[in-house]
């Protein structure tokens, strides 16, 4: 997990505070009102909840910011405190949050995913035509069908917060290259730029506005 947490490190800079957990470990560390948003979970549910709440708060402290909770709106989102935006992502063993401030970046959208490849009738309802012209032409063509995948759903997160747009991966083209990824959109979304890694069996993309 550490691996992890130097990657998103240098992906997203000084100004965006990082923290890491295990979603593995006892729910514990939950807050009072957190707490009571989750009444009837199931243990997984609630580990992985907990896991994201102290990863935040993680990520708060290392920004020198005071810890908070965070609730969720109706529609599940993060409540972030007022001047700061952030993201949080989970799979089976690793649990990350990035947060920074709205004055560096507007919103911000993470998402982890294993380093395997996505089942091949997938790759058509992911990719437009011309992600699927590249994944062809790459030597695990599964492997970064699935990195697109984790980058859209990054770039979901990251517009969500500011359009409140339900949107489906043909909303944006994805063009990878050397960790990066440039973003062709439709028009009513923001301008994003992004950055992917794999590392320590896990694809880590992450998406700012």
């Amino acid at each position: 997990m550490q691996d992890i947490k130097a990657a998103l490190e240098r992906l997203l800079g000084p100004n965006v505070g990082i923290g890491v957990t295990d979603p593995r470990d006892s729910p514990s560390g939950l807050w009072p009102e957190e707490a009571a948003a989750l009444p009837r979970a199931i243990p997984k549910r609630r580990a992985e909840y907990a896991a994201g709440r102290r990863a935040a708060r993680q990520a708060m402290g290392a920004l020198g910011l005071p810890a908070a909770a965070i609730l969720n709106a109706n529609d599940r989102a993060p409540i972030w405190p007022a001047g700061l935006t952030g993201s949080i992502a989970h799979c089976d063993d690793c649990c990350i949050a990035a947060v920074t401030l709205t004055s560096a970046h507007r919103a911000l959208g993470i998402d982890l995913e294993p380093a395997k490849p996505l089942d091949a009738d997938l790759i058509p309802t992911i990719c437009c035509q011309t992600e699927q012209d590249w994944v062809a032409g790459q030597a695990d063509p599964g492997l970064a069908a699935m990195t697109i995948f984790c980058a859209k759903e990054a770039i979901y997160k990251a517009q969500y917060p500011l359009t409140g747009q339900v949107i489906g991966y043909d909303a944006v083209t994805v063009h990878l290259a050397d960790g990066d990824f440039a973003i062709t959109a439709h028009p009513t979304l923001p301008d994003m730029q992004g950055a992917v890694v794999i590392k320590g069996g896990l694809i880590l993309a992450v998406a700012c506005a």
